[in-house]
């Protein structure tokens, strides 16, 4: 299943569920798009056939699934990420850091969810604040991402957008001297996997 629009994707699937005995379906695709993973739960809570995600896509977490769904991702969630995160975090005694997003849906779930790990912790945790980028046409040198970017003084940082964002931002990280060493970021959310690299 090459075409992953959404009503070719629900159409070949439910042609191909009502003409064979199906006891389940393995699905993996080449996008990182969050809309196959939310067509994939729908089916499988409409259908009742148990779908397994495995990669792109499909394998993006979601949280909470439709009622009645048997769809299982092979992925980690964006707070199992962050839980990983913070135990490096921990273990390298990096207590100072920051939080950068766009407004790709979910940033505010992100920041609440850095607030429960370490407003609960015994650690000394440095919060140095919450950034949250606009990456608006109306910027096309760059100039105003980096001063945002400069904004900051954490030299850990989480960041959390697409795939696509991520790219624009490092170009004006690297450009601000953001990049370098001394400071560490780290990438989190679903959108992020497979062998394709960043920019460096």
């Amino acid at each position: 299943l090459n075409d992953t629009n959404p009503r070719s994707l629900i159409v070949r699937l439910c042609d191909v569920l009502s003409s064979l005995r199906i006891h389940g379906v393995v699905f993996e695709d080449d996008t990182r798009s969050e809309a196959v993973a939310h067509i994939l739960d729908f089916l499988s809570a409409q259908t009742a056939v148990p779908i397994v995600g495995v990669n792109g896509g499909a394998a993006i977490v979601l949280t909470p699934k439709e009622k009645g769904s048997t769809f299982l991702q092979l992925g980690s969630s964006t707070e199992q990420q962050l839980q990983v995160i913070f135990e490096v975090l921990e273990e390298y005694d990096w207590t100072a850091f920051a939080v950068l997003t766009t407004l790709l849906p979910g940033h505010e779930d992100v920041v609440d969810y850095v607030e429960v790990l370490t407003d609960g912790s015994f650690i000394g945790w440095e919060h140095r604040g919450v950034l949250t980028l606009n990456l608006s046409d109306d910027d096309p040198d760059g100039s105003r991402l980096r001063r945002q970017l400069r904004e900051i003084s954490a030299q850990i940082r989480l960041l959390y957008c697409s795939r696509e964002e991520a790219e624009a931002i490092f170009r004006a990280a690297r450009d601000a001297g953001l990049t370098g060493p001394g400071y560490v970021w780290f990438l989190v959310g679903a959108s992020f996997g497979g062998s394709d690299s960043l920019p460096e």
